[in-house]
């Protein structure tokens, strides 16, 4: 852990006991995502920007978590301070995309820079990064980001974390030509998250996808090449950049092993989306088997990622009205209206 992330995490609770022998850490994994965070890599200390540093912790207890918190942080919190531990700790984990942020606050030893800080528990994150319930966090992590405190031994979430990013070079792939460049991938795999999201139309920066993807081309490559490598279906002749060709098998056979990795609830749109149509149920294989050779194939799963993305920025949208309170929403938009607008 970084001394800059150390400084971070003071500010929050450390452990919390289990019983009279034994404690366990509050945060098992901790990162942080957006260009407030890429400046920190470079020179934060001296950056004169009011962008918000987006940080996202993951706890093994979200209602010890928040119990302490408020003691800590009360000022954090908005409204819903006075309504307790217990309602905080449910709307968490109960609405939206189960995660719980507070924006544009200070941090007791860094006063000069603005924090938002989101927790989601490490049950629902897993879960999130499995099967795509909400691909709320588990979108950001299909980015590179900034791991600030990660649980080595947590083997179920190291797990999860690959399997993720498994699943959005499965669905990219799905969605590419035979050949394409390593942009043409990246920028595919950044745009899923994005898929449906109805902020990309009223409150982000329409260049947002390519201002991710072309300054971390190095990043991505790190974070997939593994994954690219030991895939047999594809090949790629180790090159690192933007225009390097990548080609893939677009057989059947491959077709069929990529739609059968599909997370869960992108499986469970895609049948509901053939029920729906035939008015008859189908299992999960006679779905895969006939998308293998629809030529609706790429539609039907954009309209199927796009579903679960809408769903979740829609009602954590709403949840952060009373998360983060009127006033705070309201400067967060403004602020990202006036960021498209530039």
């Amino acid at each position: 852990m970084t001394e800059f992330s150390s400084k971070i995490l003071s500010n929050f609770p450390s452990t919390y006991a289990i019983n009279e022998q034994s404690e366990q850490q509050h945060i098992v994994f901790a990162f942080g995502y957006g260009s407030g965070v890429l400046k920190q890599q470079q020179d934060i200390q001296e950056s004169t920007s009011q962008n918000q540093i987006d940080l996202i912790f993951v706890v093994n207890h979200s209602f010890k978590f928040h119990e302490e918190n408020l003691q800590l942080n009360p000022h954090h919190y908005s409204f819903l301070r006075y309504f307790g531990v217990s309602t905080i700790a449910k709307i968490q984990e109960t609405r939206g995309a189960r995660i719980y942020f507070n924006p544009y606050v200070k941090l007791n030893n860094d006063s000069n820079t603005l924090y938002k800080y989101g927790i989601i528990s490490r049950r629902h994150l897993i879960r999130d990064l499995l099967d795509w319930e909400t691909l709320y966090v588990a979108g950001r992590l299909q980015k590179p980001v900034s791991v600030m405190k990660i649980d080595q031994s947590d083997q179920d979430l190291l797990y999860a974390l690959k399997t993720n990013l498994n699943s959005a070079l499965h669905v990219a792939l799905l969605l590419l030509p035979e050949q394409f460049t390593l942009k043409d991938l990246f920028l595919k795999i950044t745009s899923l998250s994005y898929q449906g999201d109805f902020r990309m139309y009223i409150g982000e920066n329409k260049n947002k996808i390519s201002n991710i993807v072309l300054p971390q081309v190095d990043a991505f490559v790190e974070l997939y090449s593994n994954l690219i490598l030991n895939d047999s279906y594809l090949h790629w002749n180790k090159t690192r950049t933007l225009n390097t060709i990548v080609q893939q098998d677009v057989t059947a056979a491959a077709i069929f092993r990529r739609l059968l990795a599909l997370p869960k609830f992108v499986i469970q749109n895609l049948m509901e989306m053939t029920t729906l149509k035939t008015r008859q149920h189908q299992d999960a294989e006679e779905v895969i088997r006939k998308l293998c050779v629809s030529t609706q194939r790429k539609e039907k799963i954009e309209h199927a990622v796009g579903s679960i993305v809408t769903r979740s920025s829609i009602s954590q949208t709403f949840k952060g009205l009373f998360t983060a309170g009127f006033l705070r929403s309201a400067r967060y938009t403004i602020a990202k209206l006036q960021k498209m607008i530039r």
